[in-house]
């Protein structure tokens, strides 16, 4: 059961990285990831960018961290997997997409198991 977790900690993360760092395809993609709806009501999409790949780093390192330390028994794991489930909530409440709500319901469930 344990890999399982490690595993499922490390591909949410990984996600992440290949989601919001890599260039946006429209012919395979629902939905622009990189557009975010408050900021180009702020007009300001070119700060957005930068907060976009900062947080999916950001969450990308906290759940293989989490999943590392899942592994090893450290008493840190929950942490880590909650700071990266609180990052990817912010990073998706930033770009939000109906496409998205799955991602909200993996980083809730990973936030209540943590908190357990």
């Amino acid at each position: 059961m344990t890999w399982i977790v490690v595993l499922f900690l490390v591909a949410h993360g990984l996600v992440h990285l290949g989601m919001w760092c890599t260039p946006f395809d429209p012919a395979k993609a629902p939905f622009d990831p990189h557009r975010s709806w408050i900021a180009v009501r702020l007009g300001r999409e070119e700060l957005a960018r930068g907060f976009r790949v900062a947080f999916a780093v950001g969450a990308a390192v906290a759940f293989v961290a989490a999943g590392i330390a899942v592994m090893a028994g450290a008493s840190w794991a929950p942490a880590a997997a909650i700071t990266g489930a609180v990052i990817s909530l912010v990073l998706t409440a930033l770009y939000f997409h109906r496409w998205l709500m799955l991602n909200l319901l993996i980083n809730a469930v990973i936030i209540a198991v943590a908190l357990q």
